[in-house]
């Protein structure tokens, strides 16, 4: 490679490679259970946050804060699909957005409140 060449990687592409990962397309966290591989940029299978100088700055905000948000969510809520729809037949697929992955269905789901009102409330 030049010096001074620009190098863009296809971060989606390398987090899918059927060389890498069985199963590629295929939704499942606990192939990551007892894996080497993190999320931080240390590994080049998987980097969704970047990596090195560039890494994103959110990183250490993100990681804090998702257990945070995703455990008050599940806490809170009772979670079903709509009246009709099986949660096998859901459709997972991805589709390109403006700029950033989206599902191709929009996944819709009913939230329904675990406690009363009061309790939410500061």
């Amino acid at each position: 490679i030049p010096k001074h060449t620009t190098v863009l990687l296809n971060v989606w592409a390398m987090g899918r490679d059927p060389a890498i990962w069985k199963e590629a397309s295929k939704f499942m966290p606990e192939r990551f259970v007892d894996s080497a591989v993190d999320f931080r940029g240390q590994h080049l299978e998987l980097m969704p946050f970047g990596a090195g100088r560039r890494m994103c700055v959110g990183l250490p905000l993100a990681s804090r804060m998702i257990h945070l948000m995703l455990g008050s969510l599940l806490h809170s809520f009772d979670w079903a699909p709509p009246d009709g729809i099986r949660p096998e037949l859901l459709d997972m697929n991805d589709k390109l957005g403006a700029g950033t992955l989206e599902k191709a269905v929009p996944l819709q789901s009913i939230a329904t409140p675990r406690l009363p009102p009061h309790v939410y409330v500061c």
